[in-house]
């Protein structure tokens, strides 16, 4: 990753899109597989589940296994 991108104080670095865009992008095409969303945003697939477990937990979208693939709609 770019340290431009890192936060100097958090050591965070900031995300190429914002929740909007990736719930947009969800909205679109649910639903829809990590993978899917992760080519989407041109970013990793570990990436893009991670952002989409953060917003499972805030209740904002959900996930289920389907065929052995875990796919994701909004909530």
């Amino acid at each position: 990753m770019d340290e431009d991108r890192r936060d100097p104080e958090t050591g965070q670095y900031t995300p190429d899109f914002t929740d909007d865009e990736l719930l947009q992008a969800l909205e679109e095409r649910e639903p829809a597989g990590t993978v899917e969303l992760a080519d989407v945003f041109n970013c990793s697939q570990p990436g893009a589940y991670q952002r989409l477990t953060q917003l499972e937990e805030e209740g904002l979208v959900e996930s289920k296994l389907v065929g052995g693939t875990k796919v994701w709609m909004l909530k």
